[in-house]
């Protein structure tokens, strides 16, 4: 009998557990779906409220069991020619370049004037260092030119020093000891842009370096390299670390890379487009990449785009034509550095930002 009554109260307390435990899951099922329909309600509203004011969108419908089918507004296109603005400014001048100079943080004599040199792997950043070392070099230290700046050259590689490696093997104008590797032991826009300190110290003791090589008291202000280790279109050159910037990219990566953008496109003081001679072998036109390189580097920050394949393959931007059809463009240059294209054109350039910044110390 007792073993009976045990058994009922056992069985009347489970019971009254369950009924308890289904009212609580009935009851947290019915705030669940009232919370997820007022979240449904607010997004279609926020999206509605958002797509009104432009015209570049499409619509969807949205369904979902807890609410009946509701039609949203979305965006679709996102692309270069989305921007009415353009996607980016080109805003260096002289006068801005001058006031980059004035906030450095080291005088010409502890520092030279640095030349950041960065663009994605396989572009031909170490071709370019390499073709300027043994024309500037072979000024230098070769026919003791006095007019021509002392130089010396960083490079920059993730865990070994092979691009270094490579100049002091392919050249013998630039004495080794003026080329020094950076092991950046992680992604090489961080030593450029973030933490410049390594490079910082290199290009200040490679200063120390030259003068300590040069005989003369009147040493003209040192120009240094440094080119940043292979990275992505978005690696630019911190202004405390490069006086100069120079970004290179390559036809082989396909004729819709300057119209990615990013700060190596839009901001880098000269862009090199190298490698035109394989545009024919990887199907890259030059003509696209001249009109989109064009618009991204605008200084104005908006002109009229159209969608032409009628291009005009002249090369770089100071030939007239070129110069009257796009004049508010940040310099680009088209190159072949294997086969000397531009090589002189780089140089100039180089060399007259130089004497510009360094004119009133030297």
């Amino acid at each position: 009998m007792k073993s009976s009554l045990f058994l009922l109260g056992q069985f009347r307390q489970r019971a009254a557990m369950s009924a308890t435990t289904a009212t609580t899951t009935t009851a947290a099922s019915s705030f669940s779906v009232a919370f997820a329909r007022r979240r449904s309600s607010a997004l279609v509203s926020a999206v509605t409220a958002s797509s009104s004011s432009n015209n570049n969108r499409a619509t969807t419908t949205l369904s979902s069991p807890l609410t009946t089918s509701t039609t949203v507004t979305t965006v679709v296109k996102r692309s270069h020619y989305s921007y009415s603005d353009g996607p980016g400014r080109f805003a260096f001048s002289d006068e801005a370049a001058s006031e980059r100079h004035a906030k450095r943080l080291q005088t010409w004599d502890e520092r030279g004037f640095t030349v950041g040199i960065g663009g994605p792997v396989g572009s031909g950043k170490t071709a370019l260092v390499l073709a300027l070392i043994k024309r500037l070099g072979a000024k230098t230290y070769v026919a003791n030119d006095i007019e021509n700046p002392p130089l010396a050259v960083v490079t920059n590689d993730i865990f070994t020093q092979e691009d270094a490696q490579y100049l002091w093997k392919h050249q013998d104008v630039l004495p080794s000891q003026f080329i020094k590797a950076v092991e950046t032991g992680g992604c090489p826009h961080a030593a450029i842009r973030e933490d410049v300190s390594a490079n910082l110290t290199a290009c200040e003791d490679l200063t120390v370096d030259l003068k300590q090589n040069n005989a003369t008291d009147n040493m003209m202000t040192p120009l240094i390299l440094c080119e940043s280790g292979g990275d992505n279109l978005a690696a630019n050159f911190s202004s405390e670390l490069a006086d100069l910037t120079i970004y290179v990219i390559d036809v082989a990566g396909g004729d819709k890379v300057p119209r990615k953008g990013g700060p190596g496109i839009t901001q880098s003081d000269l862009l090199v487009i190298n490698k035109i001679d394989l545009a024919e072998a990887v199907g890259a036109d030059l003509g696209v990449m001249r009109r989109d390189a064009d618009r991204m580097r605008s200084t104005s920050g908006s002109h009229s785009h159209t969608h032409s394949h009628s291009h005009d393959h002249s090369h770089n931007n100071d030939d007239d034509e070129a110069a009257l059809e796009h004049p508010e463009s940040g310099p680009t240059f088209f190159a072949s550095v294997k086969n000397g294209t531009s090589i002189d054109e780089i140089e100039k350039f180089i060399l007259e930002k130089y004497r510009k910044a360094t004119a009133s110390v030297e």
